[in-house]
């Protein structure tokens, strides 16, 4: 995970939130995650570190993206935008960190 990128807390509880809720927003994140992320205001020097015209076949149902944001603002865990998105690695406790893919194959 030498390459993944954090993201700031603010900016991960909003992109979990939208996808847990946001039809809409999951639509353009499959799309194009770089577009999403712009829309929520993710600022572009994080951005650029992803690979370019990625797109997702599938994303992670809703309540897997509900139990992220929780994980998140309880602060057991740490969202981390990784060279192969939409995959999300959480840090939990104190441990080593967790991988934890919210694609679907």
């Amino acid at each position: 995970m030498s390459d993944d990128v954090l993201l700031p807390k603010e900016y991960a509880i909003v992109l979990l939130r939208r996808l847990a809720d946001d039809d809409a927003f999951r639509a353009t994140y499959q799309q194009s995650p770089a577009v999403a992320l712009r829309e929520i205001g993710v600022p572009e020097n994080l951005i650029a570190k992803l690979p370019g015209n990625y797109k997702l076949k599938t994303l992670g149902s809703k309540l897997i993206f509900q139990s992220a944001l929780y994980q998140v603002i309880d602060n057991v865990a740490t969202v981390c935008l990784c060279q192969v998105p939409p995959q999300v690695h959480l840090a939990i406790g104190e441990a080593k960190p967790v991988t934890t893919s919210f694609g679907s194959s």
